[in-house]
This record gives structure tokens, sequence and C-alpha cells, in this order.
């Protein structure tokens, strides 16, 4: 009986090498390349399906500068080519066409920020409102001239 399409795997030939260890994470437990490509904010097996069409000098080469940016680490370049010398062997095959461009990993996400002017406007909307909640809240507005 055939397995149904949403539980097949997405590219079982490449299962070596994405799972294939990178290093010890926090507390000896080994990182795994799926886990590695995921932090730096690219698909595994999208990565993996590229560096497989790459020549194996340069899929090395790509693959160790990303694995040099892996945040959270401290790895020296030569480290990594190491690493991902022995991780390229797991591909499923070398291609020698002509490579695009290596992927840039995502930088960590920053909140958006309003420009000074709408900042401004926001603070003075909030205070603005935050003095009609107390005016509610305590009975009206008073001076205190004595008038009824």
């Amino acid at each position: 009986m055939a397995m149904r399409e949403s539980f097949r795997p997405l590219r079982p030939d490449l299962d070596k090498f994405l799972f294939a260890a990178v290093g010890p994470e926090r507390e000896g437990i080994p990182l795994s390349m799926v886990s590695a490509l995921t932090r730096l904010g690219l698909d595994p097996w999208d990565e993996a399906g590229r560096l497989s069409s790459l020549g194996k000098r340069e899929a090395v080469e790509q693959l160790a500068r990303l694995l040099a940016e892996l945040p959270g680490t401290s790895r020296p370049l030569a480290e990594a080519r190491e690493i991902a010398d022995r991780a390229v062997e797991q591909l499923p095959k070398y291609d020698n066409s002509p490579s695009p461009q290596p992927p840039q990993a995502r930088r960590a996400y920053r909140w958006p920020t309003l420009p000074r002017q709408s900042q401004f406007l926001t603070f003075c909307v909030v205070v603005a409102a935050a003095a009609l909640v107390s005016i509610f809240l305590h009975g009206g507005f008073s001076l205190g001239i004595g008038f009824p």
C-alpha cells in the first residue's frame, strides 16, 4: 500500500545530508543540518537541493560560510569547512552546472518603528486618552473654584 501524499517524506534522497550532525548543541545534544539551516532562516530541503546541484568544492565553500554564520556558535571557517566537507559527501549527486548566488541568512526580525512625528502623535493620543479615562473615573472635571 502506497503512502498518502501528505505522509511521504519531502525528499528522501536528502535525508542523509539533512540529518547529519553538524556539531554539539546545548548539553551535548547533536545539532542536525536540518536544524542549522532552519536557524539560518533557510528552507532545509530547498537549500540541500541547491547545494546538491553545485560542484563539490563550491557546495563545501557555500555551506561552510553558512555554518560559520550559525547563531549561537563561534566556529572558525576552517572548522566549518571540515564539517561542510563531511556533510556534502552525504548529498545525492554533484552537478558541475553554473551555480546560482549563495543565499544570505535572514537577519533577526526587528519590530517596525514609527517615524518620530508619528511617535510623538501616538504619545499625545495615549496621554489624552488617559486623561479622559481619569476624568470619567473621577466623576468629571473640576477646577476647584467653588462653583456648584
